[in-house]
């Protein structure tokens, strides 16, 4: 008689015995996926499977809501294909696979593409920012631009004009770890205020200690009527103060495990801009934006600072049969090389990016960064870029007028932050390859049109935040079809570029 039935199924609900602990995170594990069943594929997972069900099927059927039928659960994919994907995808160091898979297939059924989301909602979901305010608590800087203004218009009531908001902290984290942080001297880095916002409401902010001093100096700099190239003086020395003082916040961050490393590379602070702007005037890389303060990639999500990314599509244009009246093809681009993020990545590793994916760092252009990216990367030769060159079939354009605009955050809700993605485009030869350089990258893999449609709109090989940046790609070409996913393309656009949700 199987463990599951009779007597026995009762007597085993009572105790905490490890069967029943596996049996528990066995069915939270299913109901998760959405699946009722478990097939395995290979040696050891089909024992386990046969055991599994044996001992776990007659108590999961009850444990699930009564409005959940075995129905409603689609079966999960066969992990026989999926090893064998697994096997031929092997993670191979310095590896290309150049031959896009033009007959590549996912191993849905109907019940599972009808009870997956949409694409529109996968891209959706990768904004959670109204979901989440009500755990930040905005971080703001005081701007001597912004006091200057003020002053001339003899407008000093209205002082919360002199601070922007340049980030938002976890309530939490703020609790367990922020108020500790202290400078060199030992004293409070950031101090928690009441103060009025623009529409003349109180709310709880996150400033730095040295602002409040800095204020009040500045106001008494201003009736004594010192002039401008002193107040200059005096905000390069905060500015340095400030950069200091974030770098204190760094240390500790890695001193409480909270961070793992420092970044090489480190990000200005900037004020966020009205949301209503265009987007030209709001993108965090417009060089008329002041620079407060600089912070260290790392531990620049914690406080919610703006997050650029520069992203480069190296793709093969399809070279179409003249001679052949039957060569119909409707796609333009014959396949886009993804590159995969190494497995020691401390975030998504094993994922698949573009071909070039880097972050933004405060002394270089966007240009500057995509050249330097694309070599260490990829090994893409920057005269390719700089079109000094005289290769045939390679065409560089630059798309980062038009940036993708989203506010994202981890799985935990945690690390909430804006995100500019800004593109470049690269045709290459047929011929040509990506070597990974710097080691970020473990193997390059040339995706066909039809391949990466269907992963964009039910795999999950490419990391989440890419989905946007890829689909942006294939609309910009005409190579996304898939419009029946989807009430309007037009809705697509626009949930890749969000307006910011403005807490102060």
């Amino acid at each position: 008689m199987a463990i599951g039935h009779g007597p026995w199924s009762r007597f085993l609900t009572k105790i905490p015995s490890p069967l029943v602990c596996a049996q528990r995170q066995y069915c939270n594990f299913l109901i998760g996926l959405g699946c009722q069943k478990f097939h395995a594929l290979n040696c050891m997972g089909k024992r386990f499977c046969r055991v599994a069900n044996h001992f776990f099927q007659p108590p999961l059927a009850s444990l699930l809501p009564s409005s959940h039928g075995p129905k409603q659960y689609p079966t999960l994919l066969s992990l026989s294909s999926v090893s064998k994907k697994m096997k031929s995808s092997k993670d191979n160091s310095h590896h290309s696979t150049r031959v896009p898979d033009s007959n590549f297939q996912y191993d849905t059924d109907e019940n599972l593409q009808t009870t997956s989301p949409t694409l529109l909602e996968r891209i959706q979901a990768l904004d959670r920012s109204s979901e989440l305010a009500h755990r930040y608590t905005p971080f703001l800087l005081f701007d001597i631009s912004s006091s200057k203004l003020i002053n001339e218009r003899g407008n000093d009531s209205n002082h919360f004009l002199s601070y922007v908001v340049v980030g938002h902290a976890e309530n939490s984290l703020i609790h367990s770890t922020l108020i500790y942080c202290k400078n060199e001297s030992g004293e409070n880095i950031f101090a928690k205020d009441n103060l009025m916002d623009r529409s003349g409401k109180l709310k709880e902010v996150l400033r730095l200690s040295s602002d409040v001093e800095f204020e009040k100096q500045h106001t008494t700099t201003h009736q004594i009527g010192n002039k401008y190239c002193e107040e200059n003086d005096m905000d390069e020395q905060h500015f340095e103060r400030r950069t200091k003082e974030l770098e204190c916040v760094t240390d500790h961050l890695l001193s409480t495990g909270i961070i793992s490393r420092k970044h090489s590379d480190v990000y200005p602070v900037t004020a966020f801009v009205d949301s209503t702007l265009t987007n030209d005037t709001r993108c965090r890389g417009n060089t008329n934006s002041t620079v407060l303060a600089l912070i260290n990639r790392s531990s620049a999500p914690f406080l919610g600072i703006d997050s650029v990314g520069v992203h480069l599509h190296c793709y093969v244009t399809r070279q179409q049969d003249l001679s052949n009246i039957h060569d119909n093809n409707r796609h333009r681009i014959e396949g886009l090389w993804l590159a995969r993020r190494a497995p020691n990545k401390s975030h998504h590793p094993n994922c698949w990016d573009p071909t070039v994916a880097g972050g933004q760092p405060a002394e270089l252009s966007l240009l500057q960064n995509i050249i330097k990216e694309a070599y260490e990367e990829a090994g893409v030769p920057s005269e390719w870029i700089t079109n000094n060159h005289s290769t045939p079939d390679v065409n560089f354009s630059d798309h980062s007028h038009d940036p993708l605009t989203i506010t994202t955050s981890k799985s935990d809700g945690s690390c909430m932050k804006r995100s500019f993605y800004y593109s470049f485009d690269l045709e290459v030869p047929s011929d040509w390859t990506p070597i990974p350089v710097d080691g970020e990258v473990s193997e390059f893999k040339l995706y066909s049109m039809n391949e990466l449609e269907k992963e964009l709109l039910f795999g999950d090989a490419v990391r989440p935040a890419m989905r946007a940046v890829l689909l942006d790609f294939m609309m910009r070409h005409g190579e996304f079809t898939s419009v029946n996913q989807t009430t309007d393309l037009e809705d697509l656009k626009n949930a890749m570029r969000r307006n910011r949700l403005v807490l102060w």
